[in-house]
């Protein structure tokens, strides 16, 4: 048994190289607001409050208190403060003092945009696409994000992918949305989105990066999901 045999749903670094593509075309994985912000305030602790507030208004984070919840993470980026995955587990832990909630999200998103691209973004979708490639194989680590980044370098080292953390994050939830909304189409997935799933729905032919990045076996992942 090879190791992509070890995998409850392949994966192919084609599939990776058909989210670039498809992104390209909608003007690339990152918008061009978080783009110009990079460019202009380079290093993390800079801009912290807009940094913040463009994640939770571009991104979809829904927190209503972000002033307080920004001032929050431009202390944890001022101190010493965990490197890596526990970066976003020390920002969650500071944040639910804010928000009383767990903001993976958020923390997630922030850290990967602002602070170091290789930490994965984790949201439901991507969490809920990853559970399915790997199966029964995934990571027993209690902490929900330290779970999620080993999961996607198992995930990585059993498909044999070479992608960046960013190209897997944005297959991950182009899929993930994909096969959510395939389950339940009243699920409310992104505007973006949805006019694409829907013209595949009718036409597969209509979207030929969207039917690449699924993969060439559709219809037996849908029988399986």
């Amino acid at each position: 048994m090879t190791e992509l045999d070890k995998l409850r749903m392949p994966l192919s670094n084609s599939q990776i190289a058909a989210a670039s593509r498809f992104w390209e075309e909608k003007g690339g994985w990152e918008s061009k607001e978080i783009v110009q912000l990079k460019q202009v305030f380079p290093k993390s602790q800079d801009a912290v409050k807009v940094k913040a507030i463009a994640v939770n208004a571009l991104y979809g984070t829904f927190i209503i208190a972000i002033s307080q919840v920004a001032d929050c993470v431009g202390r944890v980026l001022e101190t010493a403060h965990a490197s890596g995955p526990g970066l976003v587990e020390e920002l969650v832990v500071e944040i639910r003092t804010i928000t009383k909630q767990r903001n993976y999200s958020f923390a997630s998103k922030y850290a990967h945009f602002f602070v170091d691209p290789d930490l994965p973004i984790l949201d439901s979708y991507a969490e809920w696409m990853v559970a399915k490639h790997l199966g029964a194989m995934k990571s027993k680590n209690p902490k929900r994000y330290l779970q999620f980044t080993e999961d996607i370098e198992s995930l990585k080292r059993l498909a044999g992918l070479t992608c960046s953390c960013a190209e897997l994050d944005a297959y991950l939830w182009v899929a993930g949305e994909y096969w959510s909304w395939k389950l339940n189409p009243r699920l409310n997935i992104s505007g973006d989105l949805r006019p694409h799933f829907e013209r595949f729905a009718k036409d597969r032919e209509s979207e030929p990066n969207l039917r690449s990045l699924l993969g060439n076996g559709v219809s037996s992942t849908e029988m399986a999901l």
